[in-house]
């Protein structure tokens, strides 16, 4: 690697975080090392500016991995508000919420209820420091939900649920452009993505069985993908499929459809 490069190498490889995802440092290195060389210096320098790669900014890089960087600034923003609808569930302040006019009035979920809550909003917060660790960015951090989505049980789930729906969408199509980009960009974005909508999609069942849907698990095959004919055609499968989104712009349009704004 040329002595320039190398020296950007370690300069990313500060920045990233330590965490499960770059174990050791030595493994953070190869990657940023492995991503320079595909021209990914120019891809992290325009998504996280000059505090990463201020000398690489004026880099160009293809116009693929520009799509992944899409879907992984949109998902930054989706955790900021998955952060924000649990925690207002539970009646907690959160940094990513608007204010306190959307915490929930009462107590909305049983104990045992609360736990998955928890559990989510934990889960939720960990998606993000990895995403932001990888120099990741979403414009804003605050964010509303529409009137009387907290007022009720039925009301908030049937949000959540909706909105763990976009967040799943967002994830398969992030996996499909990512994976059919053969650098260590879409490699590393691919794998993060499939990791974390396997969790999204237990996030949507725990909403659905709270809510007394049935069955909660409700399809074969998230996506487009068609169901064969089964001895039980009905039985965890009533034929919905998840929107697998075609750029995280497409996801983001439709978490403001849902009424989400930023505030």
């Amino acid at each position: 690697m040329p002595k320039g490069q190398e020296q950007e190498a370690e300069d990313v490889g500060r920045v990233l975080p330590i965490s499960k995802f770059f174990p050791p440092t030595t493994t953070r290195r190869a990657f940023v090392s492995r991503l320079l060389a595909v021209g990914g210096g120019g891809v992290l320098a325009a998504t996280a500016g000059t505090a990463l790669l201020g000398r690489k900014g004026d880099a160009v890089y293809a116009a693929s991995d520009a799509e992944i960087l899409n879907f992984g600034n949109a998902a930054v923003g989706a955790e900021r508000i998955g952060i924000a609808f649990y925690s207002n569930a539970l009646g907690l302040s959160s940094s990513f919420a608007n204010g306190t006019n959307d915490l929930a009035k009462g107590t909305l979920l049983n104990d045992a209820h609360r736990t998955y809550f928890e559990a989510a909003r934990n889960q939720e917060t960990q998606h993000l420091t990895t995403l932001l660790g990888l120099g990741l960015a979403f414009g804003p951090t605050k964010f509303g939900f529409p009137a009387g989505t907290f007022d009720s049980a039925k009301a908030m789930l049937a949000f959540g649920e909706k909105l763990e729906s976009v967040f799943i969408g967002a994830y398969l199509g992030a996996v499909r452009v990512s994976a059919s980009v053969a650098d260590s960009l879409g490699v590393l974005v691919a794998e993060l993505a499939a990791q974390i909508v396997g969790i999204e999609c237990e996030h949507r069942v725990l909403i659905r069985d709270i809510a007394g849907e049935d069955p909660p698990n409700d399809r074969f095959f998230e996506g487009d993908q068609p169901s064969t004919p089964a001895p039980n055609p009905l039985l965890g499968d009533t034929g919905v499929r998840s929107t697998v989104y075609p750029s995280g712009d497409a996801a983001v349009a439709d978490l403001l459809a849902l009424g989400v704004f930023p505030a």
